[in-house]
């Protein structure tokens, strides 16, 4: 039974550490997908401040 129960311990340890490593992942996949959104964000509103100055109403 002992070998069972240190099979399932090392089982339970990988799966650990593959969900720690897949939520890392996807703090590092969600903050680049937040930057390359404000970066649209940041184009959008100086594309609509140009209009502005420029008297021309943009949609």
């Amino acid at each position: 039974m002992l070998l069972h129960e240190a099979l399932a311990r090392c089982r339970h340890q990988e799966a650990l550490e593959a969900a720690r490593q897949h939520a890392l992942v996807r703090r590092f996949t969600a903050g680049r997908r937040w930057a390359r959104l404000a970066g649209y964000a940041a184009r959008r509103a100086e594309r609509a401040r140009a209009a502005a100055r420029a008297g021309v109403r943009v949609a």
